[in-house]
């Protein structure tokens, strides 16, 4: 129940936060997702995992999937403009540790200064195609847009990968490298274990995110 309380919260931010354009929108779907942050320390890698990624990607009404298709309608000089947001609320990303998974959430969560900021968010402004494609594959991108974490917001560049699952629905997968001191977040040092414990300040944040049309342009 509170899992779905707050995807449907993050359903309602994703459609407030822009107005209706003359695209083909996707809404995020509650199922299906999952966010992972690899890290390192000075004692073993760590990961932390969550499966709650809100948000939308609108398109330009041209762009159609089809990876059947050897390129994709809609394409101009290699590149789509859409317009997005990607919201991933910052206590939904826990620990893997098996002994004391709950320190190291909330050293995570303060580390990223969760108290004021409650939400991760990326808005990717472009996609850039990569030749050639081959049938049957997930059409591959280079993603352009803002990353913001713990109140900072800076550019991005990542790979991401298209995949269609059904018709209307899209996968989108992505890995983005992030350095935690380019968002103001110093890198977790516990105390506990004579305090010798030092995580680094690389980090990789990799997605699977499922989306679908929404009611009205599925319809069209």
């Amino acid at each position: 129940m509170k899992t779905r309380l707050i995807f449907t919260t993050l359903a309602l931010i994703s459609a407030l936060a822009v107005q209706a354009a003359d695209g083909i929108r996707y809404q995020a779907q509650p199922a299906g997702n999952k966010v992972r942050i690899e890290g390192t320390s000075t004692a073993h890698d760590w990961e932390m995992e969550g499966t709650l990624i809100g948000g939308f990607v609108e398109f330009e009404s041209a762009v159609q999937f089809d990876t059947a298709q050897a390129t994709i309608p809609g394409l101009k000089d290699k590149k789509l403009a859409i317009k997005s947001l990607v919201i991933v609320p910052v206590r939904s990303v826990k620990s893997d540790a098996k002994a004391m998974a709950q320190v190291m959430d909330g050293l995570m969560q303060d580390a990223l200064k969760e108290a004021d900021f409650k939400k991760i968010e990326c808005r990717i402004s472009e996609l850039t195609f990569k030749e050639p494609h081959a049938a049957g594959k997930p059409f591959e991108f280079d993603a352009a847009g803002e990353l913001a974490i713990a109140g900072v917001t800076n550019k991005v560049t990542f790979p991401v990968t298209i995949d269609v699952v059904e018709k209307d629905k899209l996968k989108i997968t992505g890995s983005a490298p992030v350095k935690m001191t380019a968002y103001g977040v110093k890198p977790p040092a516990p105390s506990f274990g004579l305090g010798l414990m030092k995580c680094g300040d690389d980090v990789k944040v990799i997605f699977d995110w499922n989306i679908a049309k929404t009611a009205t342009t599925a319809s069209k």
